[in-house]
């Protein structure tokens, strides 16, 4: 009987380990199955991440690339004169966001055919400015990819005459922007802190109401200025889109500066180059202007006066022919200072520039004036040694601070009342200078540079790049 109870407890005890080793070997299989879908599916998320990836990629590159891109070449800073109209169309926007992972849907929708509110739900947003802090919405802050404006405008029945030009123009948009008029494509850019403007004198309806609609892109990729990655960062319900770059500055976005309409003759001055020196106390302004004939027109001249503060021309040249260049001789000058090193730093005079039809001194002492354009101009020359960088043939110490655009709110939106703080706060602690930190600075900015006295270092703009 002993004999047999102790068989039977021996036959109980293998029959346990036997279950325990089959259990363990259940464990086994069932922790390798599951590793092995684990991996499976890793591997299934980043092909699916590199595939998006590479569409995000494909499809905001082609948004760089394809298109009528604007050209930033002679642009004139819009200013009304006798020949010429501004309006500017500054404002509340309608605005909507697209979805990340869907950056090109309205373009396949064709949402610039019509208002944006037929298509999605619009909210307002001023311009300029930046979007990002506008609103309490996280997801529009750290928005990468597209997002769209519209607004509607009236042009004035006269700007529709035979003898004139309108065009559009964007004081900057970052980063890649098209810009719609009445649903026609007129202007495609990229780099997002300069100007470009289109001829959209054959798009628009005069007299009537007109509609500007206007994509923008936000996406820094490697061939961006500056540069950025886009990233796939794995989130609850698939992955999002996240923007990554090594400048130490935000990446803020939107309509940044002003949006104006301006009217032109149909031949017009399109560009002026001026160059000064000191010889004495004569001042010289060598001055070069083009006009959209590009030189293909002999009969044009132009005159060139220079006018000071108190309205007084002081000096007057005329020149003719296809090269309209020449130099304006002003006497006992008053040279352009930096601020502390002159008890009027910062003096412009204003530089009248007459384009005309050429004259015949026998039978018509006066052509027929086709543009008139204004801009201010101060005389100074520049020069350095190895020690020392010479402003008007003296040596010049900076005193002053890198500067940003960026604001609370507004971002990098242009803000007049801001531009007059920040110049007075520099003129306060004693500064006569900045430096641009690391982008081109607004227009208006280094208006307002030449009228306080202000010398700016401008830096390349390419920051971090690899």
């Amino acid at each position: 009987m002993a004999a047999e109870r102790g068989s039977s407890e021996r036959e109980r005890l293998l029959q346990h380990r036997r279950r325990k080793r089959f259990q363990k070997l259940n464990e086994v299989q069932h922790n390798h199955n599951m590793r092995l879908l684990v991996s499976v599916l890793i591997a299934l998320t980043f092909l699916i991440m590199g595939v998006i990836g590479y569409m995000v990629n494909s499809v905001f590159g082609t948004m760089f690339s394809n298109g009528n891109e604007s050209s930033s070449e002679g642009l004139l800073y819009p200013r009304e004169s006798e020949t010429r109209e501004v309006k500017k169309l500054d404002g509340m926007w309608n605005f909507v966001r697209s979805d990340s992972n869907n950056p090109s849907q309205g373009l396949r929708e064709k949402w610039f055919s019509d208002d944006l509110s037929r298509f999605k739900r619009t909210i307002q947003m001023p311009v300029p400015s930046s979007y990002n802090d506008v609103t309490e919405d996280a997801a529009l802050r750290d928005h990468v990819g597209t997002v769209w404006y519209d607004r509607r405008f009236f042009v004035p029945k006269s700007w529709g005459a035979q003898d004139q030009r309108v065009f559009v123009r964007f004081g900057s948009v970052h980063y890649d922007t098209i810009v719609w008029i009445n649903g026609i494509q007129v202007a495609k850019h990229e780099i997002g802190h300069l100007p470009f403007e289109a001829d959209i004198s054959t798009e628009l309806k005069y007299g009537a109401e007109n509609r500007i609609t206007v994509l923008c892109d936000n996406v820094l990729l490697q061939v961006t200025v500056p540069q950025g990655k886009v990233q796939n960062q794995p989130v609850d319900g698939g992955v999002e889109l996240v923007q990554t770059y090594t400048f130490d500055f935000f990446n803020y976005a939107g309509i940044h500066r002003s949006v104006m309409l301006y009217t032109v003759p149909r031949v017009f001055i399109r560009d002026v180059v001026v160059n000064t020196d000191l010889v004495g106390d004569e001042g010289h302004i060598y001055y070069s202007v083009k006009s959209n004939l590009n030189g293909s027109y002999q009969d044009l001249q132009a005159t060139v006066k220079i006018i000071d503060k108190n309205g007084s021309v002081v000096a007057t040249d005329t020149t003719a022919g296809a090269d309209l260049k020449g130099v304006v001789l002003v006497k006992n000058v008053k040279p352009w200072w930096p601020y502390l090193m002159h008890e009027e730093p910062g003096y412009l005079y204003n530089m009248e520039v007459t384009l005309e039809g050429k004259s015949n001194e026998a039978t018509k002492p006066l052509g027929e004036i086709h543009d008139v354009y204004r801009m201010k101009v101060g005389v100074r020359t520049l020069e350095w040694t190895n020690t020392s960088l010479l402003i008007n043939g003296r040596p010049i110490y900076f005193r002053g601070f890198g500067r940003h655009e960026d604001s609370d709110i507004r971002g990098k939106g242009l803000d007049y009342a801001l531009l007059t703080k920040d110049f007075n706060l520099l003129k306060w602690v004693g500064a006569n200078a900045y430096r641009t930190s690391h982008y081109p600075y607004s227009e208006e900015s280094m208006q307002f540079a030449d009228e306080h006295g202000i010398m700016i270092i401008d830096e390349c703009p390419s920051v971090d790049t690899e």
